[in-house]
């Protein structure tokens, strides 16, 4: 299935789309009953905010510094969690939810990398 390119500023956009997108698969009115619902949710989530981000910057931000870059990204993630959680600190709007999503996308990045699949195109309607 390919994901159309939509602009995404942050993960709680994307959410939206994928919610609104798997409501309509079914019943408008449906909630998520399973873990399956929400880990479907989550992850077409994941996949439109890295195609709306990877459509945006390109490609050499992350292959310029590679593993290591992806590493000094995701690192600031993890510290800023722990301002968040061990520390109690207020992180804004950014909050948690936005900060996991950065983290789960750095990973999957890093995953992409590591298969040598980052570098293929992103598809476009065009």
């Amino acid at each position: 299935m390919t994901v159309m390119i939509r602009d995404c500023r942050d993960f709680n956009v994307a959410l939206k789309f994928a919610y609104d997108d798997w409501k309509l698969e079914g019943d408008p009115a449906r909630e998520p009953t399973t873990f399956q619902d929400g880990t479907e949710i989550m992850c077409n989530a994941m996949k439109i905010m890295l195609v709306s981000k990877n459509h945006k910057y390109g490609k050499q931000n992350i292959l310029k510094f590679g593993q290591q870059g992806i590493f000094i990204r995701d690192w600031d993630k993890i510290c800023r969690l722990e301002e968040g959680i061990i520390k109690g600190v207020d992180l804004g709007a950014e909050g948690l939810l936005e900060t996991w999503a950065d983290n789960a996308g750095y990973s999957l990045v890093a995953m992409l990398l590591e298969k040598d699949w980052y570098k293929l195109p992103v598809k476009t309607d065009e």
